[in-house]
């Protein structure tokens, strides 16, 4: 082989590199944050339907959120247009007497169900000790960890992580279709896994929240702390 054809091979070589970077990295995002006073409120409801989502407490009167919106685009055509949808999608906090909820809202430039699908939202939440979480979110990731009141979760595919005290908790379900659910009871390791494994059921008299968790396809991990 000569010198000319190595030089090309070389430079072709970096090309693919650099344009494979180029691709990694075709996405678009931007960071939002807020918080609201936490009033009456006694729960907090995810209404968003495909997301990672990481809750935890917080302050004792305050319920925050904060996280990346991103969008994936095919081109440098598609940058500015995928960018516009992205600035014009957010996340907030609405508060109604004793609930709060926690959904995406878009502006005209991502009005539409295309500007309202192609999102990916990473969002972290912290709420106030003792307040019961209802999660309507149907795809993706959930880590839950603290000390809540009842928790209701049903994904359709996706991981659900919950950490909490034992003490905590009254009654736990947690079961899926397909996949495996994993639970450290305190003094006992339930494992299942599989095509219907079956339901985990704990009950603790001296609990005190009412725990659902359900994934038609994935995988439950929970581990109830001394």
């Amino acid at each position: 082989m000569d010198n000319a054809i190595a030089r090309r091979l070389v430079v072709a070589g970096m090309f693919v590199v650099c344009a494979s970077a180029a691709l990694a990295d075709a996405t678009a995002s931007r960071p939002f944050q807020s918080a609201v006073a936490r009033q009456k409120v006694q729960r907090v409801v995810i209404d968003i339907p495909a997301a990672s989502i990481s809750i935890r407490n917080g302050d004792a009167n305050t319920i925050g959120i904060s996280g990346v919106i991103s969008r994936e685009y095919d081109g440098p055509s598609d940058r500015a247009k995928a960018q516009k949808i992205v600035d014009a999608t957010s996340v907030g906090i609405y508060v109604s007497n004793d609930e709060a909820v926690v959904r995406p809202r878009f502006g005209p430039a991502a009005k539409g169900w295309r500007g309202e699908t192609f999102n990916s939202f990473e969002v972290t939440v912290t709420v106030p000790p003792g307040l019961s979480l209802e999660i309507g979110t149907r795809y993706g990731e959930l880590a839950i960890e603290g000390t809540f009141g009842n928790i209701d979760v049903d994904l359709r595919a996706g991981e659900i992580k919950l950490r909490t005290p034992r003490n905590a908790v009254r009654e736990l379900n947690a079961s899926c279709r397909v996949g495996e659910v994993h639970a450290n009871l305190g003094d006992e390791v339930i494992k299942r896994e599989g095509v219907l494994p079956g339901k985990t059921h704990f009950v603790n008299a001296q609990g005190k929240g009412l725990v659902n968790l359900h994934v038609t396809a994935g995988e439950i991990d929970v581990e109830l702390t001394r």
